[in-house]
């Protein structure tokens, strides 16, 4: 009797504070988890900001191409072919940010429906617990049994997420983010030979002879300018190129990281609790099954 009354105290005690804790984090484990979601999440998106820059810059020049060739500056054509692969690339890389921004906003949001989904289960489950335990046959045996495995298993798929953050930043850490950082400084470093390009313009239209003195003007004073810049441009084009792919591969491989290789390990070891707990045959690996439709 006094054994049942200490634990039915210690639940009651715990299923009220789970009900009525304001927030329902563990310090330890979420505050770092939550540093892990903003940082991540703004790294990713200040590096495609530096995409959509780059970006922006090729637009300009490309655009402004078709502006210069009546002037008569026939190199203007070269520029836009230059820039193509360029263009290209920060496409792909800009789609692939835009993924991984999105993988952690669910992450973060699943993460975060968790912090205040499992305090609410867990205190129904010990209010059941503890009502239960007042009975004395083997029915509700086996539902405290049932709902002891159910507690078990709505902690280890709270802490799954912090975890699973937590391993992620860890790798994130230690090999991708100083890469990451590199060859986003150098990206942005490039991208200056651009912003150079993108601000020339056409002569301002004043009649006829003076836009031949215009553009007579502009030609003397910029060809010099432009054909640096140029030059430049095509001798750091490889760097940005190189740059944008080292990008790409980096994302690709957090985005492998955090959206397939952590959640199969983590379905894994919450399968494999599951079926330990509950005696169950949960399949590990969900197997495509060709139904062969007979006529």
């Amino acid at each position: 009797m006094l054994k049942k009354i200490i634990i039915s105290a210690l639940g009651l005690i715990v299923a009220l504070f789970l009900l009525f804790t304001p927030s329902g984090k563990i310090s330890f484990i979420d505050v770092p988890t939550d540093n892990y979601f903003k940082e991540s999440i703004s790294k990713a998106g200040i590096a495609y900001a530096s995409c959509r820059v780059v970006n922006a810059s090729v637009s300009v020049i490309q655009n402004s191409t078709l502006e210069l060739e009546p002037a008569g500056v026939g190199v203007s054509l070269a520029v836009g072919q230059i820039l193509d692969p360029i263009d290209d690339m920060t496409e792909r890389l800009s789609d692939i940010l835009v993924t991984a921004i999105v993988s952690l906003g669910v992450q973060k949001l699943a993460y975060e429906m968790s912090i205040w989904f499992a305090p609410f289960l867990l205190a129904v489950l010990l209010l059941t617990y503890v009502l239960f335990i007042w009975f004395r046959n083997n029915k509700t045996k086996a539902l405290q049994q049932q709902i002891l495995r159910l507690i078990f298993l709505v902690i280890a798929l709270r802490l799954c997420l912090p975890f699973s953050s937590l391993v992620n930043d860890m790798v994130n850490k230690h090999f991708f983010e100083e890469r990451i950082e590199t060859a986003n400084a150098a990206l942005n470093t490039g991208s200056a030979e651009l912003d150079k390009l993108s601000e020339f313009s056409m002569p301002e239209v004043d009649g006829f002879i003076g836009t031949i003195e215009n553009s007579a003007h502009f030609l003397a004073q910029k060809a010099k300018e432009f054909k640096k810049a140029l030059s430049k441009l095509s001798e750091n084009m490889g760097s940005l190129i190189d740059n944008m792919l080292r990008l790409t591969f980096l994302y690709v491989g957090l985005f492998i990281i955090q959206v397939i290789v952590l959640p199969i390990l983590s379905f894994w070891a919450i399968t494999k609790l599951a079926n330990g707990l509950f005696k169950s045959n949960i399949p590990m690996l969900i197997k495509h099954r060709e139904l062969n439709s007979k006529e």
